[in-house]
This record gives C-alpha cells, structure tokens and sequence, in this order.
C-alpha cells in the first residue's frame, strides 16, 4: 500500500480482512536477527507487533538496528509496527546491561511514589531511544501469597492501596518517558500458588473480596490514563462466564469488568497464548480466536512461528465464517493505530538521547536500591566486625519461565569485597553442606530458600553447628519462613548489582538500611 491515510478511521477502511487481523498480533522470534519467519508475519502478514526477550538481546547498539530492521519490513504505507519488551525490573528484566531496575517490590520497600515515576519515566526514555514501544509493565498484581510461584518480588507489596499508588506512578513515570505502560496481570496473579505458565490457577474469592484487593489497583491505573492491561490465564469463577475459564478468553471480564465497569478504553493485551494454562486446555490457536471474541485488542504468541501463522489464520476464518464479526475486530485495529499513532510507533532516537536516559537509569536504580533493602532482623549482628567473612553463595537457575537464565554465582561476594571486607567465599551446589563453622563471621545468601529447600538445609546446618549466620535473601523477602531462628535477616528483593551493592554496604556499616517489608513474613 502508498500514500495510506493517517486517521485510524481511514487506515481501518484501507485494510483487507488479513491485514486487519494481522494487527491484532504481537509475535516473538529466536535470535538478535530477525528470523524469515518474522519477516514475513511483518511483511505479509501485517503483524501488528514484536516482543523482545532475552534471547533477541545482545547490546544496545544491536537493538536499535534490530528495531529498526524489522520496521523496515513493514510494506509501504502500511501501519508501523509495535515493538513491545517485558522491562520490570529485577529479575524479569530483558535489558540486562546494568541499567536495569530493582524488583518493584524494592520500591514498594522505599515506598515513594514519586521514585516510582521517576524510575518509569528513566525505563520508559532509555526504551524509547531503543526503538521499543511498550514496557509490559507495571505489575498491578498484590502479592498476598508467600507460596506465589512467578509473581512474588514482580509485585510492589500486599497491601492493595500501596500496590495502586505505586503502579499508578510508575505507569504515569513510563508514559511520560514516551513508552506505553501495560498493567499486569488482570485481574490479579498475586493470590496464587500455581504458575500460569504451566497450569491454570484458579483464585475463587467473591467479587467483594476482588473489588477490595485484587481489582483496586487496576482501578487506579486506568482512572490514572494507563494506556494498556494485560489479561491473565487464570480463573475467576465469581466474574466469569464458569469456574474454569482464563480471564483471557471470559468476554464477562474482558469485556464487561475491565471495559464497561472499570471503563477503560485502551489496549487490552494477552498473555503469551502458549502458555500452558491456554494450550493444555482449550489450545493456543483456538485460545486466539476466544481471546478475540473476549475483547482482547492484542493477542501474543511469544515463541512458535506456525503457532503464530496458524492463529492468524484461524481468526480470519472465525470472521469469514461469521464466528467473530468484522465489526469486533474494527473495534481492536482502531485502539491499536490509536496507540501506536500516539507513541509515535516506529521512531528510535538517538544514541545520545540512549546514553543520557542509560546513566538516568544507573541513577534511579542505586536510589531504589538503597532506599528498598530492608533489615528485618538483627540482634546486634551488624555491622559484621572488621575480619576475614565467610560467604556461602548457592548455584541456581531461574525461579520461573519468565525469568531469564543468568548466572549470578560469587556475584555478592565481589559486592561484598568491593565494600571493603575480606571474604572467604564458597557457591554450595545442590546436596553440598556448608563446612563446619569456625569463628568467623557467616554470610548465607538465599535466592527464594523456600522453593530450593536444599539453601534452608544449609542454614540449619550452620545454626545447628554453632554458628550465627547473616542471612541476605536476595530473590524472595519471604526466606526467613524457611529458617525463622536465624538472628540477623536483610532482604533485597532482587540480586541486581546495587541491590546487592546496597545490602554489603550495610553489611560493613556504610549505610543504614530504611527500607520497610511491604508484605507480611509467615514466621511461627
């Protein structure tokens, strides 16, 4: 197509039935190239968007060409595509060059919404210049289960109005940066035990009980003017059509709870539709077109390309067959070229506008760091005295699929050596046991103790030998439920290095830690 109208009105009208559908998709690809797969979904299919990951990222001068190569296959005239990128911060941060946020639950620990803004606003300047559109974030989720599998530190807290005011500010700060803010995961992941990624969750409070807690900070986003939600594959049986429906698929809550009641009017945004929860019940390709007719705008296939090709296809069949109605996804294709016509989808900045937002990130993260690690326990530990340290570090992976794979083994103890103490350290592999203790201080490091009991059987070990060890729980604040009988416990909330460089500096007593837990430890 040439000289198309600007007006999604127009553009919609311009637009065969393939071509519209092919808006209402977001695709992912292997690789820091593109793939011929994703070319031609851009090329002749007209997608409507891409989703990094980790595995599309090598460097920041290698995204921006990547964005920019995959607009050019974007035909004549045709609508630009939408890049979109999970970017929360801790450990689901896709960007992992070192300006990446701590968790949002270390800014719910310094609990200041205007940090929150601040740290959305440097996230969402930094993507911007990278030729990324949208920033799948802030998660609106409140975390009120310690045994919470994938949401956990994602969350700002437990506490529904903290949740709100926070994910409203840090939605605003991204806007502000230029970058669409999605709120996750509606209408609430926080109040599970099973990972949608792998099965379906089913959260059976009464609307009383959602409207107070899991709804309220979905609420204050969209009264707030966040411009995107993403759905979650979980069921709601008290809002939705029966008790075993995803969110994604119940037109009642797509529909009905986010649209008429809560009344918002921008983009809704899926899941990635091969998730479990979708492909072992109803199957990703028929998920696609349920998602559709739910009142979904977006709908994302992350990872296979003849998944993505087949769902495509069998959208435009439901509407040829009269399944779905044009109308409904008319509906969808205007909110979409209303987004991305108002982000200004399609533009990369320049390397030195990414340069000044990378050091405004580096900036933002040492203060949340520093204002988010909390000290919840300490009888008379800290500082550690000026001696030789022990630290024992553990060999871990990934806590869930969303995470990325990185290997951050010794990586307190530099942080530790780097505050100035002498540090004899040791990463204990599964089954290892810690050595008996000498009279040296202990650090144990703990990444989310109470999945990998293998870390709460060192802890013992090293009580029931004698020794007092300083446990820093750097994933998962909830660790000291696994061994309640230790006397000192700080947590970060996430091991990126300031949060880590911020727990060792108030380790050797160069900082007093001021961040306060913004969630309940179950502690017998």
């Amino acid at each position: 197509m040439t000289d198309a109208p600007t007006d999604p009105e127009s553009v919609v009208s311009s637009l065969s039935l393939p071509e519209k559908v092919g808006q209402l998709f977001v695709a992912g690809f292997d690789g820091t190239r593109p793939t011929a797969e994703i070319e031609e979904l851009v090329s002749e299919r007209s997608l409507g968007g891409v989703i990094y990951f980790g595995r599309n990222v090598e460097s920041p001068e290698q995204l921006r060409t990547l964005s920019r190569t995959l607009r050019g296959f974007v035909p004549d005239g045709g609508p630009p595509l939408l890049v979109t990128v999970d970017q929360e911060g801790g450990r689901v941060a896709r960007l992992s060059w070192g300006t990446e946020l701590p968790s949002a639950m270390a800014l719910g620990a310094a609990d200041d919404p205007a940090l929150a803004a601040r740290a959305g606003a440097a996230v969402g300047r930094e993507l911007r210049a990278l030729g990324v559109d949208v920033d799948l974030a802030p998660v609106l989720d409140v975390n009120n289960n310690p045994d919470n599998p994938v949401i956990g530190a994602r969350s700002f807290g437990e506490r529904p109005g903290r949740v709100a005011e926070l994910g409203a500010a840090f939605a605003a700060g991204l806007q502000n940066g230029g970058v669409v803010a999605c709120g996750k995961h509606f209408p609430g992941h926080g109040d599970t035990a099973v990972d949608s990624h792998l099965d379906l969750p089913v959260v059976d409070h009464d609307r009383e009980r959602l409207d107070r807690v899991e709804l309220r900070p979905f609420r204050r986003a969209v009264d707030a003017g966040i411009d995107a939600v993403m759905t979650t594959h979980v069921a709601f049986p008290a809002v939705a059509e029966d008790a075993e429906r995803p969110a994604t698929l119940s037109r009642r809550v797509v529909t009905g709870l986010l649209r008429e009641e809560l009344g918002f009017d921008g983009l809704v945004v899926t899941d990635c539709m091969e998730m479990n929860a979708i492909a072992d019940g109803v199957g990703t390709v028929e998920g696609c077109v349920r998602a559709v007719e739910a009142g979904c705008d977006l709908v994302c296939v992350s990872h296979t390309p003849r998944t993505q090709r087949a769902a495509i296809d069998a959208v435009v069949a439901a509407v040829e067959s009269g399944r779905v109605s044009e109308s409904r996804v008319d509906e969808s294709v205007r909110r979409v070229l209303r987004v991305k016509r108002a982000y200004g989808a399609g533009s990369v900045d320049t390397p030195d506008e990414r340069d000044a937002a990378a050091t405004a990130c580096r900036s933002v993260a040492r203060t949340v760091a520093e204002r988010g690690v909390t000290l919840v326990r300490d009888a008379d530990t800290l500082p550690l005295p000026d001696a030789p340290v022990v630290v024992y570090e553990f060999e871990g992976d990934r806590g869930s699929l969303v995470e990325e794979s990185t290997d951050r083994r010794g990586a307190f103890a530099s942080a530790l050596s780097t505050a100035g103490a002498t540090v004899n350290a040791s990463v204990l592999a599964p089954g290892d046991s810690p050595p008996n203790p000498d009279d040296a201080p202990t650090v144990v490091c703990t990444s989310d103790a109470a999945a990998n009991p293998e870390q709460a059987g060192a802890v013992d070990a090293l009580v029931e030998a004698g020794a007092d060890p300083v446990v820093v729980a750097t994933r998962n604040p909830y660790d000291l439920a696994a061994f309640p009988e230790v006397s000192a416990y700080l947590t970060t909330y996430d091991d990126t290095p300031p949060s880590l460089a911020a727990a060792a500096e108030v380790l050797v007593g160069d900082r007093k830690p001021v961040g306060r837990l913004p969630v309940t430890i179950p502690v017998d």
